[in-house]
């Protein structure tokens, strides 16, 4: 089964969703603390010029494809999320939506969707 299969049927289960919702709160409060550089001056230059949309997006998969290519299982979760989380601010505060910036959103989420869903099978099991 294909990973978006299995997102569409991890999305039934309501208490995942909670779980969900929980998680990407709780990142979104560790992460805004983790200030990036790069990162910063291309959001700047954004805010300052719309056309910058596609090298932050590009720096953004550059850094999602970093993650990915960690070794050490928790640095690799790090990385992931605080893509994740900068992709979901910039998506509060701008309405331009780019071919390149959906597929990073795809990417996003089929790389954080599973790491969400062992999270929350781990948890369910240590209840039990």
């Amino acid at each position: 089964m294909n990973v978006q299969k299995k997102i569409e049927k991890w999305y039934q289960d309501r208490r995942f969703v909670r779980y969900v919702n929980e998680r990407i709160c709780e990142e979104l409060r560790h992460v805004s603390k983790q200030p990036d550089p790069k990162f910063k001056e291309l959001d700047e230059a954004f805010d300052r010029d719309d056309r910058y949309i596609v090298p932050l997006v590009i720096y953004l998969t550059y850094r999602l494809q970093l993650a990915k290519l960690q070794k050490n299982a928790k640095q690799r979760r790090r990385g992931i999320w605080w893509v994740f989380v900068q992709v979901i601010i910039l998506g509060l505060y701008t309405e331009i939506s780019t071919k390149e910036l959906e597929k990073l959103r795809m990417k996003l989420l089929e790389a954080i969707m599973p790491m969400l869903h062992d999270e929350y099978i781990r948890l369910s099991n240590k209840k039990k």
